[in-house]
Parts: structure tokens; sequence; C-alpha cells
């Protein structure tokens, strides 16, 4: 028992290093040297519990999709207005993208390696999928507009969470100057000022 909790613990820092080294560098630029190193295993444990570096940015988007798709589930399950938990859900996205570095490095590999159509590997399909899936029950219970697409609202919803997300890695100063945006503000503070655009189109609210 004792050595396979060792096990999983090493396991889980590899996936935890792989991901902080994916996310600073990419796929192409990252080295299993380097991941060993970070999280302080020898190159031997590592190939003992991965193969090659694929299998490595597997696991790690895996885990990305896991953990993320855990917390909309959770979220689905609550009772209310469905569009506030639609709402409640990109939120809850932006906070991991901001601060689970798996998670991060989950959807950048999706997005630099061939990834299967397979929402356990491909995280955005998933939140596409529980936005989608939460905002037909707002159409039922009134809380999506009729007149608004639920098929478009789950796409704007999602370019929510990735526009609010990159907005933290641009230099918006540059393109604003010395106005109200002159500083580079969290990714919760950028949702919260496209919701403010967004909400009343989608909700009326």
């Amino acid at each position: 028992m004792v050595k396979q909790e060792r096990s999983e613990r090493t396991r889980g820092n590899l996936i935890r290093a792989a991901a902080t080294v994916f996310d600073q560098v990419g796929y192409e630029r990252a080295t299993l040297m380097v991941i060993s190193d970070l999280a302080t295993v020898t190159k031997g444990a590592l190939s003992f519990h991965f193969a090659a570096k694929s299998d490595l940015a597997r696991a790690v988007q895996a885990e990305a999709c896991a953990a993320s798709g855990g917390v909309l589930a959770e979220l689905a399950e609550r009772e209310g207005a469905a569009f506030e938990i639609v709402v409640e859900m990109v939120q809850a996205l932006v906070r991991l993208l901001e601060n689970d570095v798996v998670v991060r490095a989950g959807t950048r590999l999706a997005g630099e390696l061939e990834t299967p159509d397979d929402p356990s590997l491909h995280c955005q399909l998933n939140w596409l999928g529980a936005l989608f899936r939460t905002l037909r029950r707002a159409r039922v219970d009134g809380s999506l507009l009729p007149s608004v697409e639920v098929r478009a609202a789950a796409a704007v919803m999602m370019s929510l969470v990735v526009g609010a997300s990159a907005m933290t890695r641009t230099h918006s100063e540059l393109a604003f100057g010395d106005g109200p945006f002159g500083k580079r503000d969290s990714a919760q503070q950028w949702l919260g000022r496209m919701l403010r655009v967004v909400r009343p189109a989608l909700s009326g609210r």
C-alpha cells in the first residue's frame, strides 16, 4: 500500500511538473530532462510511468479535462435559472485557467497536438458541450431570451472563457492607452466587463 501510494504521488508530481513546463514553453520545446528535474525524480522513474513525452502530454490533458469536467458537472446539478448556472460555469473555467496550471497546460496541448475529438482529452469540447446543454435548459426555463439561438449562445459564452484568459496575457495598455483599461487586469476582471456587455443580449437582464 505504501509503495502504491508513493508511485501515485510520483506520477502526480510528474504530471504537474510536465504541465508547468508545457504551459511555459509548449510541447515541442519541453524536454523530459527538465520535467524530471522539476519533479525531482530520476529519468528512470519518469520512464517507468510514461514511456514517451506524448504519453505524459496525454496524461496532462486527461487530468485537465477530468478536473474541469468535474467542476462543470457539479455546477450543472444546481437548481435555479439555468442561464445563471452558465455564468457560474464560465466564471469557474476562467478561474481554473488562471489558477490551475494543469488545466491551462491541457488546453494549450489540445491546440498544439493532433488531439482526437474526445472530451476526455480535448477539454474545450467538454466545456462547450456543458455550456450548450445548460443553455438548452435555460431556453426551457425562460432565462435565455427566445430570440437567441442556443448554439450561438454557447459559442459566445465559450468565447468569454477564451477571451478573458487571453486578455491577461495581452499588453492591452498598448491598445487602450491611458484609458480605464490601461493596466493589465485579472481574467476575472475582464470577464466581469465582458459579461456586462453580453448578459443583457442573451438573458435580457
